[in-house]
This record gives C-alpha cells, structure tokens and sequence, in this order.
C-alpha cells in the first residue's frame, strides 16, 4: 500500500458538517457485497447527529471517535430504514450516552436499546430545523412494510441544508456507471438515480390516491429542498454535485409507471 493510500480516511466530507462512511454489506450468504453506509452532521451547537449506523471495524470507529471527541459530542442516533437495524446494538454498545431514535420497526424489535422516541413522530422530523429538514415519503408504507423480505423502500429522507446533501438509505440509488445487467433491468444510465425496485409493486399503498400522493410528495422535495449531492446506502452510493437534477430526471422517468399503478388501482393518471 503507497503512503498515499495509507492516508485515506474512511469517513469522508461530502460537505460542510457533513461526513459519510461506508460500509461493506453481503446478502446471500456473504456472496455478494452490497455495501451500507452512516452519515454524521455537525451541527451549529457543535454536537453530532448519527443518521443511521453501521458496524465499525477499528479503523472506522477510530476515524469516529476523532470526529466526535471519542463519541461524547454524538447528540443523537436517527434511524432511518425500517430494515436497516443489524448495526443498531452494536452502536449503542459503544455509543450509550446518545439519545437513539427508532422507525416503529426499530422501537418494536430491538428492546435492548431505551429508544428517545420515533423519528415517525412529527416533533422528531422537526426537532432539528432549520438545519436538517426530514420526510417520509407520502402515499407509502413505513410502518409495517410488507413482505419484509423485499420491501424496503420506504425511510426516512434527509436533508442537511448547510452541505446541501440529501441522504436516505434504500430510497434512493446512485449509478455511477451502471452495468450491462443493471442498464436493462431498470433503464439505468450513467450519473443517474434510481427508486429501489419495490416501489414499483410492494412500496406504494393499493389504494386509488397513493400514487398521486407519492408523487406530489417527490415534487415538493425536489422543489423545496437546495441539495447538490447525495448519499445512499447501495449501487455506487454518492453523488457530489448534480444530484438534484438527476432526481428531477428519474421523477419524470418514473411517472408512467405511477399513472399504470393509479389506474389499475382506481384512481386516476397523475
């Protein structure tokens, strides 16, 4: 390894008080890695905000404990994806002095950890305005996703206004430079951004108003919301700069198939 190499860091400055840190992540069996990734955002106090977690090997965590003062500047832990929870009580074993707030699914499942509250709540979402700005996407089930094997779309989407950044977990997907298998399968092009797959036919409510309410809720983000880059959990994981019109794109992109689910749902096109 060159001394250059050496000296990479793990966590990495997307922006202003905003760090990113990935993660690897295998799915059948350790065959495949997917990766994962955690995100921390200074805020003006000087404090942190953990969104999501990950497990730290030694190099990460060292990384971490730099950032934040071995931990004790970690104000609060937000997750975000009901199903992203493998990483939650290791976390709290090393970072107890946080306050940890859960998805539903979270609060439901892991009892080892005394959750502060539920980022579903609306005094949550807010409680860190204007600084982070948090959504859950309209017209989708965040709850009790079912099947739990597959739809893992919904979660809580995350804007930090000083890096402009937009983060989220499975949501959303950035493609670099996809593949032969990825291009046909999903349309996929380069520098573009995905929805995960289960949005199409798990994620949204079969009711006749769910599509036009998710897509509603997807204008108003793009609309609202300054960000520049992005930071997801799989495909090639970060954006920096663009991201905001490559989300516009995939928003237009995906509206056929909402007015296909509309209709055969009982509603009208969008």
């Amino acid at each position: 390894m060159s001394t250059q190499q050496a000296k990479q860091t793990r966590l990495r400055e997307i922006g202003p008080g905003c760090w990113n840190l990935r993660a690897p992540f295998y799915i059948l069996g350790g065959l495949i890695n997917v990766g994962t990734h955690m995100s921390f955002i200074r805020l003006s106090s000087g404090k942190f905000v953990a969104i999501s977690a990950v497990d730290l090997d030694a190099e990460a965590k060292a990384e971490v404990d730099h950032l934040t003062a071995n931990g004790k500047n970690i104000e609060s832990v937000l997750a975000t994806n009901p199903f992203h929870t493998m990483a939650f009580e290791p976390f709290y074993t090393l970072y107890p002095d946080a306050r940890y707030y859960g998805t539903p699914r979270h609060i439901r499942n892991i009892k080892s950890i005394p959750w502060a509250g539920s980022v579903a709540d609306d005094a949550v979402l807010k409680m860190y305005e204007p600084e982070i700005e948090m959504r859950i996407p309209a017209g989708a089930e965040f709850n009790d996703p079912k099947p739990e094997t597959t739809n893992h779309f919904s979660g809580l989407v995350i804007y930090h206004r000083a890096s402009k950044t937009l983060l989220c977990d499975d949501s959303f997907s950035v493609h670099k430079d996809p593949n032969v298998l990825l291009r046909l399968a999903t349309g996929a092009t380069r520098n573009s951004i995905g929805f995960h797959w289960s949005l199409k036919n798990q994620a949204l409510h079969k009711s006749p108003d769910a599509a036009k309410l998710f897509y509603g809720w997807m204008l108003s983000l793009v609309k609202d919301w300054d960000f520049e880059n992005m930071c997801c959990a799989h495909g090639d994981g970060v954006m920096i700069g663009g991201a905001r019109g490559a989300l516009q794109v995939a928003v237009e992109k995906l509206k056929p198939s909402l007015d296909e689910f509309s209709v055969a749902h009982g509603g009208s096109k969008l």
